[in-house]
């Protein structure tokens, strides 16, 4: 448990985590409160018909586009990116409300909304692919997921109540135009924040890369499967958003009240279940606690079915709040091992806009299934889905768990202090030590000699090595040093014999892999050539 708290210290020690992560603190709520606000407006503008029509408008637009949109935090800077995403959603977030204060037309405040709606689509994905280049280690990067997870539960309870204040004070244009203010402020607190560098792939060109999100699922199987219980489960969130209210109404009788109470005790849950989550940061292996969250946020919801009360649906229901929470965390944190960094972003994007789409077929099929089936039913197939699904997965699952497994630490403290890797964040790190190959060597024997083909880089983990030209010493490496990178990088013969003067312990970059990750950043190639200024100043080549 030291530990632990020793880890969240991190994270909020670390400037550039807390200041993205009060960031996305000011954001969640807000999401709530445009939402609940424009239905609102809705409601009173065209009544319940207008309110379905309004929420098809919002969310197909920002399903359709949300991937594309995501690729900003690909294409440029992450922090910039995320920067950009608050400060876009804070201006037409102050369009909607001076919109709203003007009394103009519904189809123009319904233009603003939808246009802010499609700018909230960028800020998920892009918090989510930075937190891996801004934490410095493995647990750092879970204790930012868990800590994500807790200002999401956190939302579900102070986004709704601060509406419902600012719609009481003034109505939705107070709500829009507080959102406009926060956010904006937001976006200039996060231009303060400076990433790590990352690798990027520099034959990506713009022309179909929105799309590379979908083709790293493609050939990613166990990134996929994680994306279809995230999906799976946001259909279930959306239909319980309507079964609460069925339940409430027309089973337990809880009057208007009902329907809040009911989701505040999700909302408790996530909570208590983020603050648990925390056990989860140093551990290697995920899929067990992927597992438990499945489970929890099942069996309770398929419980609700037989619940005798008001009392008994809150705790279930809380319960229920404690497994999402798990299944949040487990599933982000696989998800960020299990992609390319390059395209981490564009990934997130896909699952944005699958979420809204899928939250749409859950309001929708619930109830189809209530009046088809009952309300008993519907609860327990919401339930009881995903549990099933994952028994028959269940091996699928692991495996994903076991190839997203982290590197080696010391391979990756070993490239951290490398001059050329050392710039780069900790997922472009965990990349390319996944991709190092153990070389042993025993005293006196060549590793490269002079004039051969070059094709791999080495670094020294243990041992020392001797670089000679044509038979003249040129210089004594040691544990930390690197070699071979000049003939990778100029195309031309090696230009030196590299001999172990003892048991010596090599990694070796396949040479394609070498250059992606030195050329696709720039900080580690400006760290590359100022390494090789000062070689070729002390030795001539």
């Amino acid at each position: 448990m030291r530990e632990t708290n020793s880890n969240l210290a991190a994270v909020v020690r670390n400037p550039a985590l807390r200041r993205v992560l009060l960031a996305f603190a000011v954001f969640r709520p807000t999401e709530s409160a445009q939402w609940i606000a424009i239905l609102v407006y809705a409601y009173r503008d065209g009544g319940t018909r207008s309110m379905g029509v309004a929420a098809v408008a919002l969310l197909i637009p920002a399903a359709i586009l949300a991937p594309f949109v995501a690729q900003a935090g690909d294409r440029m800077p992450r922090e910039r990116a995320l920067a950009l995403s608050y400060l876009v959603q804070g201006v037409t977030a102050g369009m909607t409300a001076a919109a709203l204060a003007f009394s103009l037309p519904s189809p123009v405040v319904y233009a603003c909304a939808i246009l802010l709606n499609v700018a909230i689509t960028a800020t998920r994905p892009t918090h989510l692919s930075i937190l891996p280049e801004l934490a410095e280690t493995p647990e750092q990067l879970t204790a930012a997921n868990a800590l994500t997870s807790s200002l999401e539960g956190f939302a579900i309870f102070i986004g709704p109540l601060l509406t419902g204040v600012m719609l009481a004070i003034r109505g939705p244009e107070l709500v829009f135009g507080v959102m406009a203010v926060a956010l904006i402020s937001m976006g200039a607190l996060v231009l303060a924040v400076h990433a790590r560098s990352r690798i990027v792939d520099l034959r990506d060109r713009p022309v179909g890369g929105a799309l590379a999100g979908f083709r790293e699922l493609r050939r990613r199987p166990g990134a996929r499967l994680l994306l279809g219980f995230v999906t799976g489960q946001t259909v279930v969130i959306g239909a319980l958003d309507v079964l609460t209210v069925v339940l409430a109404y027309g089973v337990l009788s809880m009057g208007p009240a009902g329907p809040g109470l009911l989701s505040a005790a999700v909302g408790v849950g996530g909570l208590l279940g983020a603050a648990a989550t925390v056990t989860l940061i140093g551990r290697e292996r995920l899929a067990p606690a992927f597992f438990l969250g499945v489970v929890v946020v099942g069996v309770p919801i398929a419980l609700v079915a037989f619940a005798s009360g008001p009392a008994a649906a809150v705790l279930l229901l809380g319960v229920a709040g404690i497994g999402k929470s798990f299944f949040d965390v487990t599933s982000r944190t696989l998800l960020q091992r299990s992609v390319d960094d390059d395209v981490l972003a564009r990934v997130f994007g896909v699952q944005e806009g699958l979420a809204m789409a899928a939250l749409a077929v859950g309001s929708v099929l619930a109830p189809v299934l209530v009046a088809w089936l009952g309300v008993d039913a519907t609860f327990m197939i919401a339930g009881l889905s995903l549990p099933l699904v994952a028994l028959i997965v269940v091996r699928r699952v692991r495996s994903v768990d076991r190839e997203a497994a982290l590197s080696d630490p010391a391979d990756v403290a070993l490239l951290r202090q490398t001059p050329i890797f050392g710039p780069l964040g900790l997922a472009s790190i965990e990349r390319v030590a996944r991709n190092l190959i153990p070389i042993e060597v025993a005293s006196g024997d060549i590793v490269i000699r002079e004039g051969e083909e070059g094709d791999r880089f080495y670094v020294i983990r243990t041992g020392a090595v001797e670089v000679s030209r044509s038979g003249d010493p040129l210089a004594k490496l040691g544990a930390g040093d690197f070699f071979g990178e000049i003939a990778l990088l100029r195309d031309v013969p090696r230009t030196a014999t590299v001999v172990a003067t003892g048991p010596t312990s090599l990694r070796a970059l396949e040479r394609s892999q070498f250059l992606a990750a030195v050329t696709g950043s720039p900080a580690g190639a400006v760290a590359l050539g100022e390494e090789m200024d000062r070689r070729i100043g002390e030795h001539g080549s």
